[in-house]
């Protein structure tokens, strides 16, 4: 999935499947932190979590494949 097709989803309610969890902390900017509220705020029925895990899945996704480890 490309970043972004993303809104298209969180407009139609889909939800990728979450398949296992592995917890992560991660520092952002208040800059991303607020657009991340942003997003939230459009898409209600999301939480910031989902949101972000959806565009963490995006952004790996669109990694080139010498980008990736085999």
């Amino acid at each position: 999935m490309k970043i972004a097709d993303l809104p298209k989803q969180w407009e139609t309610g889909e939800r990728t499947a979450n398949t296992g969890k592995q917890e992560y902390e991660v520092n952002v900017t208040l800059e991303d932190a607020a657009r991340l509220r942003a997003l939230a705020e459009l898409y209600p029925d999301y939480s910031e979590e989902e949101l972000l895990r959806d565009l963490l899945n995006a952004a790996l996704s669109d990694l080139p494949e010498s980008g990736r480890r085999k």
